[in-house]
Order: C-alpha cells, then structure tokens, then sequence
C-alpha cells in the first residue's frame, strides 16, 4: 500500500490517476513519459517520484488499482440470483462505463495492459492478473443458465466472440464524440442482437433493461 499517495486529499489522487491512466493508455510502457505524467497531473517529475519511486511502481500500482476498483464495483453489485448469460455480460458493461465517469480512460488502459509485452513488467501483470482472471471466468461458467441457449451453441467460443466485440466496439466508440451513456445504449443493443440469435426463441423474447440486472416482457 502507497501510504504516502493516499495520505493526498481524494481529489489530488483522482486527478493523478486520471493523469497517468490517459497517458500509459495512449502507449506502450517503454514509449511513455513519466515527465508528460507530471506535467498532465499539474505537478515536478520530482514530486510524482516522491510518491512512486519509478515508472514500474507507478504503473504496477495503477494497474492494481483499477482491477481493484473494477472487482470491488462487482462485489458491491453482484446478483446472487442472476443467471442470465446476456445480463451478466451486460451488468459487467454497465459498471465499466460506470468507473470510466469517473476515470475516463480506466478501460483503455486496462487493455492495454493486456497487450503489454515490455519485460521488465509482464511477469508482475501475469503474476497479479492470471488468478483473478480464472477465478471470474470459472464462477461467470459455473453460475450461468445453460437451458436458455439454442441447441449446439459453443458456449465458451461466443463468450470469447463477444469479448473480441467489445473491444473493438469500446475502442471505436471511446474515439468518437459518443457519452458514456450512449455507448452504454449501444453496447445494449449489440448484446441484445446476440441474444436473439443465440438463445432459444422462449428466452430470445425478453428484452435487456436499461436498468442493470432486469428484464422486461
């Protein structure tokens, strides 16, 4: 724990993460700046170093933190009764455009960590990320309602589809004028086209609600 950072007032610390987040997300970690870091975050190289000895720890621990965050928002909003594929996939979208209100470029960073392959880092990234990763996706799989899906759908290969989706889906929309919540919307539709196609029609005929974890008839 950075006791020193977090000693700041919670804005300060919102300001410098949302700082560094914007940065490291628009390059790789070799070809980042930890000099235009300080300079976005209104503050010395010497100072940004006072709290972060380098530019490793500065980046382990903002990578630390936003899966944190992410797995706390989670936690916090879990359904324990929910076992809709689609609404799962959908709820975990919703508090993803939930944090970027409040860390613009939480998401973009994250998977560019994901594609990092500097090595003075991947093997923490690994050593952090990989339990928790398999952790999410053996509960996502073992808590699912397989019944509603059509007969003969690989289940695990449209999961990855739709993976691969939103990604280029979020990268496309994060670089247009969209707001969050239209990307929300978007996204909303998207998921809702799969659902169509790949749930039995008894279950294809319930529509995704605006609000997180309902459905309507």
């Amino acid at each position: 724990m950075n006791e020193k950072f977090f000693k700041l007032p919670q804005e300060r610390q919102n300001q410098i993460i949302n700082s560094a987040l914007k940065v490291f997300s628009k390059a790789s970690y070799y070809q980042t700046s930890t000099l235009e870091i300080a300079r976005e975050a209104g503050m010395s190289k010497g100072l940004l170093f006072y709290y972060f000895k380098n530019k490793k720890e500065l980046y382990l621990f903002l990578y630390e933190y936003c899966v944190k965050l992410s797995l706390k928002e989670i936690d916090e909003n879990r359904s324990v009764e929910e076992r809709d594929f689609f609404e799962i996939i959908m709820k975990s979208q919703r508090l993803k455009c939930k944090l970027m209100k409040k860390y613009r470029y939480i998401y973009e960073f994250i998977v560019k960590v994901y594609k990092e392959s500097d090595e003075e880092v991947i093997e923490d990234i690994a050593r952090f990320s990989e339990p928790l990763i398999n952790n999410n996706y053996n509960n996502f799989f073992e808590k699912i309602d397989r019944k509603k899906f059509r007969e003969g759908v690989d289940i695990p290969l449209l999961f990855q589809s739709l993976q691969w989706c939103a990604d280029g889906f979020m990268r496309n929309a994060l670089n247009s004028n969209k707001t969050i919540d239209e990307i929300d919307l978007e996204f909303s539709k998207i998921l809702e086209m799969y659902k169509q196609n790949f749930y039995k029609e008894e279950f294809a005929c319930t529509t995704m609600n605006t609000e997180i974890g309902k459905t309507t008839q």
